[in-house]
């Protein structure tokens, strides 16, 4: 084995996928290993499944994995190690029959299949029995303790695309678990919370005699307990599995490695990825920019039949990727690291459709935003085109022969060029942003259970929010305020609020006690409208609202879109039930602007706030000072407007609100600007998402020494630089001192 120094030496991790069953046979991947060391990758990452690992209960077989850590300890190149636990062997199964997850009807999951597709093995057993979790821990910790001898595993991944996922589709189901292991916990975690039956009956407003007379909904999921419920089995139950698995690998690896887990996308208005985060030193994500950067609801977004835009394609494709990283990167609390977990290396492939094979500059656009939010690692899915069946001829850097490509040249060029600058970019170091989106996981469950697809509408306006903040350099971290003090709140001049049907009292303190030490709120329509088990509050309002807004609720009504079809307005029931296509018009400070109604428009009684949108006369948006602090009340959902319709007026809107309290856009010219600071420099990244060249020359006097990243001849006089950048693309400068 290699000198034990080999392990801590400073690396930015750049890696591949080569290994998951079934795979290509073990001579052509230690081929490809070799060809990947030879590319510029210092890591590969190799996937085990324990249902081929452990065929018989106590043999466990992990000779192929060995193989390949050798030949990767030989080529010099880390190992990033996945244990697959949710494909877990026959004999479990046979041996605990009730470990099982049993859904809400009482059907119990099966699937006796041993493949890697669709998901992983997901959703797996059910960690709650006691049996399956035991046999799982035994599996882990042997693994731990004979790989980890090897100095080069890098870090051990516990789960790979956390969540339950898929499952079947039974109506009435509210999902998973049902069994009688998982309703004991569960009733076992609301003893903790609530402390007697009294209170649970208070809140839950039911009547329950006994403990054991307590269960989640099974049928309808708009009752108290299914907030409760959704919060137990996606933050409670799911964290818990983490927990015990990275238990496992720290209590038996003799090196003590880190340990990692990863989304495969995080679900966008959800806090789940915070608690998840927080039990492993490594979180990350999936990305796969080209598989179907639209929401259907998307201006662009074609129909069958047409052809995906090109420039709206790339741009979303960007906008994605930075939005993902920033989210599963505010979701970390320091020292833990954010990785690009999996990053799509070749064309998508789902069974008989196809997609476009990235040619160089994708890849280059894709790393290169990943890097500009955060990212501390990063690794490839795949190394080589897939063999099998669904994703066959898909992802792959490598197609299915050959020993090289042009995608898979230029990300190997990247990597050694990032490795330059390794003590730059393994640290946590984005510049700060001045605005934070919250998220708020009780009011994504309430989304959840709504219909109406409410939950879609959360993480469409907050997709909008993002999209005109992104474009305009305007960048936003994500806070959930659940894990949020008001120390937390308070690094950000501005907060904003996205329809925010339903909030909890003490969350909208937190708030207001912001607002009053100096923060600014924007908040969209219908300020707690509901509590956050789904009771109506009195004045359609939370009380605190009027306080902070000083002002009250007047009217409520759906509107009707611009265009149609409608993307998302219900079919009248009958007449007046919805406004026809509505702008809530500026007045005051902001009588040149406008804001395009979308979904709701509400109206305000206002009492010492200041008007500035106005519909048929009334107060539709206003502002307040509060305090030290200001806070603003928008009678609509503003993300709406530019996601769904690209709308003009309501993006000149939002900016002006934001510059009216000092909130300034990140440009250099024409070019958006995004930074990662280190102790002696910074790395400067440079988007141009216009269809036009664009040349700025940028002030560096006050720095030794100017690079392009990827090593890119650049012009430099008198202290300042001028760089061109192409359209649609992404360039960094690394300016040290």
């Amino acid at each position: 084995m290699s000198n034990p120094e080999k392990r801590i030496k400073k690396i930015f991790p750049f890696g591949t996928h080569i290994y998951r069953e079934p795979s290509r046979p073990l001579e052509e991947i230690i081929r490809d290993m070799r060809i990947m060391k030879k590319l510029g990758f210092n890591t590969v990452k190799i996937q085990e499944s324990w249902c081929i690992n452990e065929r018989r209960e106590g043999e466990i077989n992990l000779e192929k994995i060995e193989i390949l850590i050798e030949e990767a300890e030989k080529l010099d190149l880390y190992v990033y190690f996945g244990v697959t636990m949710e494909q877990a062997p026959a004999w479990l199964w046979r041996k605990y029959p009730d470990c099982r997850l049993v859904y809400s009807t009482g059907e119990k999951h099966e699937d006796p299949t041993q493949y890697l597709l669709p998901a992983d093995g997901k959703p797996g057993p059910c960690w709650d029995h006691p049996g399956a979790r035991e046999a799982g821990k035994r599996f882990i910790a042997e693994v731990a303790r004979r790989l980890g001898r090897y100095d080069n595993i890098l870090v051990w991944n516990i789960w790979q695309e956390i969540g339950f996922w898929p499952m079947r589709q039974i109506p009435g189901s509210l999902g998973f678990c049902y069994c009688p292991h998982t309703l004991a916990s569960f009733r076992e975690w609301l003893k903790e919370k609530y402390g007697d039956l009294d209170t649970l009956n208070r809140v839950w407003r039911t009547g329950f005699g006994d403990w054991e007379e307590v269960e989640p909904p099974r049928t309808f999921p708009m009752v108290p307990s299914y907030i409760d419920w959704r919060y137990f089995m996606d933050d409670v139950y799911l964290s818990r599995v983490l927990q015990w698995k990275a238990e496992a690998f720290k209590l038996n690896d003799p090196k003590h490695r880190p340990v990692f887990c990863h989304v495969a996308s995080p679900s966008i208005g959800s806090g789940a990825e915070w608690r998840w985060a927080a039990q492993a030193d490594v979180f990350g994500s999936s990305c796969y920019p080209a598989w179907r950067p639209f929401h259907e609801w998307d201006y662009g977004s074609p129909n069958a039949g047409e052809s995906a835009p090109r420039e709206l394609s790339i741009l979303y494709e960007v906008e994605w990727i930075s939005m993902i990283y920033d989210y599963v990167r505010c979701a970390i609390a320091p020292p833990r690291e954010c990785w690009a977990a999996e990053l799509q290396g070749g064309p998508i492939s789902t069974s008989l459709h196809l997609g476009r094979v990235p040619e160089p500059e994708d890849i280059r656009r894709w790393v290169l935003t990943a890097l500009s939010a955060g990212i501390q690692g990063l690794s490839f899915w795949n190394h080589r085109s897939e063999i099998f069946w669904s994703e066959a001829y898909g992802f792959g850097l490598l197609d299915s022969i050959g020993d090289s490509s042009l995608r898979a040249e230029e990300a190997g060029r990247i990597g050694e060029r990032i490795n330059c600058y390794a003590d730059l970019f393994c640290k946590r170091n984005v510049s700060q942003p001045e605005i934070a989106v919250l998220i708020n996981e009780d009011l994504w469950h309430f989304s959840q259970a709504s219909g109406n697809n409410a939950a879609s509408h959360l993480s469409f306006t907050i997709r909008g929010i993002y999209r005109m903040l992104w474009e305009n350099g305007l960048w936003t971290d994500f806070v959930e305020i659940n894990e949020a003090s008001l120390n937390d709140l308070s690094r950000y001049r501005v907060l904003i609020l996205p329809f925010p049907l339903a909030l909890d009292e003490n969350v909208f303190k937190t708030l207001c006690e912001y607002v009053s030490s100096g923060g600014v709120l924007i908040s969209e329509a219908c300020p707690g409208r509901y509590d956050k088990y789904g009771f109506a509050r009195p004045g359609e309002l939370i009380s605190e609202a009027k306080e902070v807004f000083s002002a009250e609720h007047l009217s409520l009504q759906l509107c009707h879109e611009p265009t149609r079809p409608p993307k998302w307005t219900p079919i009248e029931r009958s007449y007046g039930e919805i406004r026809p296509p509505t702008y809530l018009s500026g007045t005051g400070r902001f009588s040149e602007h406008g804001v395009l109604a979308s979904l709701y428009v509400e109206k305000y009684r206002v009492h010492g706030a200041e008007p500035i949108l106005l519909c048929d006369g009334d107060v539709a948006g206003l502002t307040n000072k509060f305090g030290m602090g200001r806070a603003f009340l928008i009678g609509t959902f503003i993300g709406h407007a530019y996601a769904a319709f690209r709308d003009k007026r309501t993006e000149s809107f939002l900016l002006s609100l934001l510059k009216s309290v000092g909130v300034m856009q990140r440009k250099i010219g024409e070019l958006t600007c995004r930074e990662r600071i280190g102790e002696n420099g910074k790395a400067v990244f440079l988007f141009n998402m216009s269809p036009k060249t664009v040349v700025e020359k940028i002030d560096v006097s006050h720095f030794s020494n100017v690079e392009d990243l990827l090593g890119e001849k650049i012009e430099l006089s008198s202290g300042r630089v001028t760089i061109k950048v192409n359209p649609f693309e992404v360039k960094c400068l690394i300016l040290e001192k």
